[in-house]
C-alpha cells in the first residue's frame, strides 16, 4: 500500500498544524527546523525532539530512567542539572552516586534494574535499536514497570532499511560495530514493541501504517520521502567498518515516541 502525500503535508493535518506533537513519528528535516535545528542530523533531531517534549514537565519534580544514556551528551548535560534524579543506566560504566545522578550497571537485555513505579520519565536516545529482538521487547515492559503512573516515555530509536540476512550477519559481527556497542542484530518491529508495554498510550495516534511492524508499512514510501532525516551506517571519523559494511550503503531514519502510562 502506498502513503499518500508527504509526512510533512501528513502532520500538517493534525490539530493546530502543529508537528511537535505527543505521538509517534519520523524525524524530518521540517520538524527539525521547528525544533530550532538546522540541517539533517538525525541525532540533533533525536535530541531536540526529547528536549522539547522534556520541557514542557515540572523537571525540578521528575524523577528520569535514561537508557544507553552515556555520561554526557548535549541532551543528558542540559536535563541532568534541572531534574530532581537522573538514572543513568549503562552497560560499562562504573556505578556511582553524585548529587542527584545515580550511574546504574546494567544490561538492558536483561531489564531495567529499578523498582516498580519509580520513575516519572523514561527516555533513550537512539540506543534501544541495538538490542536484540527480545531485548527490545523486554525493554518496553520494563519502561512500563518503572514508569508511575501518569508517568512518560519519550525516546527515539532508529529504523534501518534493506536488512536483509547478509546485512545483519555483518552488522552484527564487524568489529568496528562490535567495539562501539553499535551492533544491529534484528528488524524494528514497533508494532511488537508497543503491544509489550500495553500501558502505554499514544496521546496522538498516527497513521500506524507509518511505521515497521503495522500492516500496510512500506520502507520505499518512507525512505524516499525527501522530508526524512536519512544517515548512512558505515565508517566515520576514527571508526572504519568492514569493506563489505561500508558497501551495503545502509540508510536509517529515527523514529520519536511520546507514550503515556495509563
Amino acid at each position: 500500500m502506498k502513503l499518500l502525500g508527504s509526512l510533512a503535508e501528513r502532520l500538517a493535518t493534525w490539530p493546530g498544524g502543529d508537528s511537535v506533537r505527543r505521538t509517534v513519528c519520523w524525524g524530518t528535516v521540517s520538524q527539525a527546523k521547528q525544533l530550532g535545528e538546522m540541517g539533517d542530523s538525525t541525532r540533533k533531531w533525536a535530541h531536540a525532539w526529547i528536549r522539547h517534549h522534556m520541557q514542557r514537565r515540572n523537571l525540578a519534580r521528575t524523577e528520569v530512567a535514561d537508557a544507553g544514556s552515556g555520561l554526557s551528551n548535549p541532551l543528558l548535560d542540559w536535563y541532568r542539572p534541572q531534574v530532581k534524579r537522573a538514572y543513568l543506566i549503562e552497560f560499562l560504566a562504573e556505578p556511582s552516586v553524585n548529587g542527584n545522578t545515580t550511574i546504574l550497571r546494567a544490561d538492558l537485555e536483561k531489564g531495567i534494574p529499578l523498582p516498580d513505579e519509580s520513575a516519572d520519565l523514561v527516555t533513550s536516545a537512539s540506543s534501544i535499536e541495538h538490542l536484540s529482538q527480545a531485548g527490545q521487547l523486554l525493554f518496553m515492559t520494563e519502561a512500563e514497570r518503572v514508569l508511575r503512573r501518569g508517568g512518560i516515555m519519550v525516546m527515539t530509536v532508529s529504523y534501518i532499511f534493506k536488512l536483509t540476512p547478509e546485512a545483519l550477519r555483518l552488522l552484527s559481527s564487524d568489529p568496528a560495530l562490535v567495539g562501539t556497542g553499535c551492533t544491529i542484530s534484528t528488524r524494528l518491529n514497533l508494532q511488537k514493541m508497543l503491544a509489550a508495554a500495553p500501558r502505554l498510550a499514544c496521546p496522538s495516534p498516527p497513521d500506524w501504517r507509518m511505521f515497521p511492524g503495522f500492516e500496510g508499512f512500506s520502507e520505499d514510501s518512507v525512505s524516499g520521502d525527501p522530508d526524512i532525516i536519512l544517515d548512512k551506517i558505515g565508517s566515520y571519523g576514527d571508526v572504519r567498518c568492514l569493506p563489505e559494511t561500508d558497501a551495503l550503503r545502509l540508510r536509517w531514519a529515527e523514529i520519536g515516541l511520546y507514550l503515556v502510562k495509563k
